[in-house]
């Protein structure tokens, strides 16, 4: 089965350096991707137990825009995807976009700490704590604008579904970007 990024590959039997209008192209193919995932992902319904957690499939896409592109390029997957949800799904400048904003913002700087300071870290042990970073975040967000810290009490198990969960987002990062041909 060939690469969903197969775009990336030359004409010829060698893979060139990406120029900077395939970058552009490609960034923007993940962030549709992200929007797309980011959709589809709030249309699933809730785990009974658990009913604020998610897969985090949109996040597929800002792994790979890192390991590939960069911080930049991850800040901009994210942080579009996020605006462009929002406004898709209505819930733009409401509690769940603060809450957004902030799981965004909190896992792209640890992801991007994590990978310009451990150099032989794999996008899933990136992934795994963007995504711890990112619950907890939203916990946080979540408790200042209910004002009250109680609900913090409801963030450590979710963390550990979280990593497990970031660890298999970061899996499937992991096996699409090898077979990306100029990586």
């Amino acid at each position: 089965m060939d690469s969903t990024l197969a775009c990336a590959r030359t004409s010829s039997a060698s893979a060139a350096a990406v120029t900077p209008s395939r970058r552009v192209a490609l960034i923007a193919a993940l962030l549709a991707s992200a929007v797309v995932l980011g959709l589809v992902e709030s249309t699933l319904p809730s785990v009974a137990l658990v009913p604020w957690l998610r897969i985090g499939l949109a996040n597929l896409a800002v792994v790979i825009a890192l390991v590939c592109f960069g911080v930049r390029a991850a800040g901009l997957v994210s942080l579009g995807r996020v605006v462009i949800v929002a406004v898709a799904t209505g819930t733009l400048w409401s509690p769940v976009f603060a809450m957004s904003v902030g799981g965004a913002v909190a896992s792209l700087v640890v992801m991007a700490a994590l990978s310009a300071t451990l150099r032989g870290i794999t996008p899933v042990g990136v992934s795994a704590a963007g995504s711890a970073a990112h619950v907890l975040a939203q916990f946080v967000v979540a408790s200042v604008l209910v004002d009250t810290p109680s609900l913090l009490v409801l963030a450590p198990p979710s963390v550990l579904a979280a990593l497990a969960l970031g660890a298999v987002i970061g899996l499937i990062a992991q096996a699409v970007v090898s077979r990306m041909p100029w990586r």
